[in-house]
């Protein structure tokens, strides 16, 4: 199972951004959904290596958060709420985000496991949110437009914003959507193979 906390950047002297975020990961599948846990923390519990690289992708657009993965068992029967979880993931989760106060790309994945596909996973993420972190707030959100409309034209992605179309093309010419949708097919391949290890009880799969 997977439990992502994460935490606002620099709280204490920005606005409460925790409604935007939790409106920009409403659409993921979760198994507990994401919430306000306490402060400007948001906790959610996914499945689905798929989703968990999505909601990455999604927080690195709307920026400003330091990002805990922990990857593990769960306590059962999962509560309503994150705030009433146990298990190691969440155990996990918790020291992650602590850590990633000071990591790279404000962002650590932490398991139960001597594998190398947790620093691989840990790896391509960073590399997901370092490349969203170097692209302005509305660079940001044409990428994430694309990303999630593969079949749209730079046209409906300007109209979409109301910019013209080559301020489209300047951003989308230098291949950030390319680079992001590599780290996250990367991200989910690697998830996805430390999940099946935990789930097998074998934490040296490598």
């Amino acid at each position: 199972m997977f439990v992502l906390t994460i935490d606002q950047q620099d709280s204490r002297s920005n606005a409460d951004a925790v409604p935007r975020i939790l409106d920009a990961l409403s659409p993921i599948d979760t198994v507990v959904p994401f919430a306000r846990t306490i402060g400007d923390e948001v906790q959610g519990v996914l499945d689905d290596p798929d989703a968990v690289a999505e909601v990455v992708r999604r927080i690195g657009i709307n920026s400003g958060w330091h990002i805990g993965l922990g990857i593990g068992e769960v306590e059962r029967p999962l509560p309503e709420t994150t705030t009433e979880g146990r298990g190691e993931a969440f155990y996990s989760a918790r020291q992650a985000v602590e850590a990633a106060k000071s990591a790279p790309a404000h962002l650590v994945v932490s398991a139960d496991a001597d594998s190398d596909h947790r620093g691989l996973a840990e790896a391509a993420l960073r590399l997901l949110i370092s490349t969203l972190t170097e692209l302005r707030g509305h660079s940001r959100g044409y990428v994430g437009y694309r990303l999630d409309h593969p079949d749209a034209t730079q046209a409906e992605i300007a109209a979409e914003f109301d910019v013209s179309q080559q301020a489209v093309s300047r951003v989308l010419a230098a291949g950030p959507a390319e680079i992001i949708a590599g780290a996250e097919h990367l991200a989910r391949h690697h998830l996805d193979r430390l999940q099946r290890a935990l789930a097998e009880g074998d934490a040296h799969v490598d």
